[in-house]
């Protein structure tokens, strides 16, 4: 968000530790909350970071980490999104995120994912990873159309 004010902009940014995402000051060198030193966040890989976004506290952060670790093919995803499953979390659409992204992941334990993901609480998050499971075993490619959104 932006404003004007007396022909300057000001832009209104929120900043998080990487690692507690908790609100921080934009200069904050060591996380007030956690002791997080930031400047590590830094030096770790994209997919690193990619995958402590899973975690963001902004749920479309989360939703774009999983979209982008799927296409990705990051294996190491899919403990974090099995973790995830069994959280209790209902964002449906950070579920249907994280299946997505798992049925493009070419590992065993995607399978696990989508199985765990199939009795689920949530009837839409269920019939999809269901659907999932039939198209691995029936060896066809996910539909490229999403119609599980509404």
């Amino acid at each position: 968000m932006a404003f004007l004010l007396s022909s300057q902009i000001f832009l209104m940014v929120t900043f998080f530790c990487p690692n507690c995402w908790t609100s921080i000051p934009e200069e904050t060198e060591i996380c007030p909350h956690c002791g997080y030193e930031l400047k590590q966040f830094g030096s770790l890989t994209y997919e690193d970071k990619l995958l402590a976004a899973l975690h963001h506290s902004v749920p479309e952060r989360r939703i774009m980490a999983a979209q982008i670790l799927g296409n990705r093919g990051c294996e190491q995803a899919l403990p974090i999104f099995l973790d995830i499953l069994q959280s209790g979390e209902s964002n449906y659409f950070l579920l249907r995120a994280i299946l997505m992204a798992a049925i493009k992941i070419n590992s065993p334990l995607r399978l696990e994912v989508l199985t765990q993901a199939s009795h689920h609480d949530s009837l839409l998050v269920k019939k999809l990873a269901s659907e999932m499971l039939t198209q691995l075993n029936n060896n066809q490619a996910p539909q490229k159309w999403d119609r599980n959104t509404g």
